[in-house]
């Protein structure tokens, strides 16, 4: 009876972490509140981080951006290590701001989830302006990038797949090469356009249907 229930326990802990490891869990966020504008970058375990911006609780922006293998593992290393070093009372002094406020929730250290509110021009110590400078970084990253990036990256193209243009115009996939490059034709003027290897970000806004 013991060995059964061992082999059950055993089943259903591996079967949570599968589940867990299949979905996507939040590393670190910062929300921030300025009188009736928040803005939110989130980085996740999948690798994802996520931008949205929102007035008066309606959003005005949002995107998305997956890092490569190594730059996740980078700030991963940057918010894992400086978490760890965080003391009880990482801002040295706040500031009575009412209108504006950040908060930082640290799901990696070890007390984490931890979560973290200061006013913008408080002084905290250096692991959190570290911390806050990572966060910097992966948002302007997000809205640095093309708003076709992260659709594009997981895209196959095939011949006769339609898709729109960065300047609102729209086009069909003639040819696709080897290499990476395309080959488009333009709806209104059938003029034949070559897109580069690594530049169709810079041409396709959005892929409007897939042939299958």
């Amino acid at each position: 009876m013991r060995m059964r229930y061992f082999f059950v326990t055993v089943l259903l802990l591996t079967s949570a972490i599968a589940v867990w490891a299949q979905a996507p869990v939040p590393v670190a966020e910062r929300f921030i509140t300025q009188n009736d504008v928040s803005s939110r970058v989130t980085l996740f375990s999948n690798q994802v981080v996520i931008v949205t911006i929102s007035q008066n609780g309606v959003q005005g922006f949002f995107r998305r951006l997956t890092l490569p293998d190594d730059q996740y593992m980078i700030y991963l290393g940057i918010l894992q290590d400086n978490s760890e070093e965080l003391k009880e009372q990482p801002v040295a002094s706040n500031v009575d701001s009412p209108h504006t406020q950040v908060m930082i929730t640290l799901h990696v250290g070890p007390d984490a989830p931890r979560l973290i509110r200061f006013s913008p021009m408080a002084t905290v110590s250096l692991p959190l302006a570290r911390i806050i400078g990572a966060l910097d970084d992966l948002e302007n990253l997000v809205r640095e990038s093309s708003p076709s990036a992260e659709e594009l990256r997981t895209w196959e193209p095939k011949r006769g797949d339609r898709v729109e243009l960065m300047n609102g115009t729209f086009a069909e996939v003639d040819e696709v090469h080897e290499d990476g490059g395309l080959v488009i034709e333009h709806d209104a003027t059938y003029i034949r356009e070559v897109i580069g290897p690594g530049t169709w970000d810079l041409v396709i806004l959005h892929v409007v249907e897939r042939r299958e």
